[in-house]
């Protein structure tokens, strides 16, 4: 079973994790490993199952070879918006689910087998879908541009129930606690939602919505009982699973991204604002255990814990790991045409999808020859630094203060004191 993005800390057993997601994977630094460009155009983050790699674009299902990145085979897609797939047991096969379609009588939902790639079902949707898909016991939920939102049995492609939400979805549902979380966006009237429905029925349980406008809320994830986003008033919030009810929260530098979910467990939630400012908090207080300010656009790429590292990618190409104990950024690729999108962490690999020109597939590897970065955030306060600092600056004011007053008195003189002395008693030349 594979779950995906905004899931809770147990997710991806026996699957690679991706984005939004903690799991055991190598350690920095890395080492590229292959690349792989994809024939026609920009392909969606990547899932893996086994030695396959798998990746959506727009006219095709692509498989790729997890060892060497070569492209192991393809199959047509009809088209539709590039959104992050799921892998699955579909009628006792892995099967790779994705979604299909840019029109509404033709967008669906469809489960191919992995081993011979025969579409084993397909569900209708009442619109084109871009969340992406989150997978949980027998079942697959998703949404699509209009707001709906589907639970479809994994067994036979039937559509379980339908909910709603206020408009696009970009990041997949949560589940967790026998509920489903999903925040909608109205982009046109600039407002967005939080709403929990129950797996089983489909039922509305309850709903969030912010007083600030905007419509740049990130997708949901689940820990310790608390459903964690962030939304467009700059604030990771968290809401109790069961009632909805507010625990607490924090006030962060930039916006976050929809296309985006934080990675949540129980020693921390991690989060990424599209400014690159990188937060770790205490999930059951809302506490800031640290911040790594990366000072570059990530509007693709969610946190994934590998080991002891948090990756991200960055705009500018890079892919960047930070302690998550030190909080020191220890490894950084080196900048590349093209963002570093959605990441997958297999027990040995790191794949995510790579934008520019020559977009496709990247992957990394542990290189024991490599050497590891120790560089703190620029926001972070150094004491020995600080205490430096200060002391120049406290020369530079005293400089100006008091050169001027000495060279005044070279020029005029000392003062007199009986002078001061009739100033002090009230008694200088023009006083009454």
């Amino acid at each position: 079973m594979a779950q995906t993005q905004g899931t809770d800390w147990g997710q991806f057993q026996g699957e690679a994790s991706h984005q939004g997601s903690l799991a055991s994977g190598p350690e920095p630094p890395y080492r590229l490993a292959w690349r792989f460009r994809a024939p026609r155009g920009t392909v969606s983050g990547p899932v893996v199952h086994g030695d396959q790699v798998v990746t959506v674009g727009t006219h095709a299902v692509i498989g790729v070879d997890l060892g060497t990145g070569r492209q192991a085979w393809s199959l047509d897609r009809s088209g539709g918006p590039i959104a992050m797939p799921a892998i699955a047991t579909v009628k006792g096969k892995p099967a790779v689910l994705f979604t299909d379609g840019s029109t509404k009588p033709g967008a669906a939902l469809v489960a191919v087998a992995l081993s011979d790639r025969t579409e084993l079902w397909r569900a209708a949707l009442k619109a084109s879908s871009r969340s992406g898909i989150a997978v949980e016991g027998g079942t697959a939920y998703l949404a699509d541009d209009d707001g709906n939102v589907y639970a479809i049995a994994l067994s036979d492609g039937s559509v379980s129930w339908t909910g709603t939400t206020l408009g696009e979805v970009q990041a997949p549902p949560a589940v967790a606690d026998g509920r489903v979380f999903v925040t909608g966006r109205d982009t046109q009237n600039q407002h967005s939602e939080l709403v929990a429905f129950d797996a089983a029925t489909g039922r509305r349980l309850w709903v969030y919505a912010p007083s600030v406008a905007g419509s740049t809320s990130s997708g949901p994830s689940v820990a310790d009982g608390a459903v964690i986003t962030g939304f467009a008033d700059r604030s990771i919030h968290a809401f109790s699973a069961q009632d909805g009810i507010e625990r607490w929260s924090h006030l962060a530098l930039s916006l976050f991204s929809p296309a985006t979910a934080p990675a949540a467990g129980p020693d921390g939630a991690y989060l990424i604002d599209v400014a690159g400012g990188l937060y770790r908090l205490d999930p059951a207080t809302g506490r800031r255990l640290w911040d790594y300010q990366l000072n570059d656009l990530v509007v693709r790429s969610a946190p994934v814990v590998s080991g002891n590292a948090v990756l991200v990618g960055l705009n500018d190409g890079q892919l960047a790991a930070v302690d998550r104990s030190s909080a020191d950024l220890v490894w950084e690729s080196r900048p590349s045409p093209g963002l570093i999108g959605p990441i997958a962490v297999t027990g040995d690999t790191i794949v995510a999808s790579k934008g520019g020109h020559a977009p496709g597939l990247v992957a990394f590897a542990h290189d024991d020859q490599g050497t590891l970065l120790s560089v703190p955030s620029p926001t972070r306060l150094k004491p020995v630094e600080l205490f430096g600092t200060y002391a120049i600056a406290a020369a530079i004011v005293l400089a100006i203060f008091l050169l001027p007053g000495r060279l005044a008195a070279t020029r005029i003189g000392p003062p007199s004191w009986e002078a001061w002395e009739d100033v002090e008693d009230g008694h200088d030349e023009g006083a009454p």
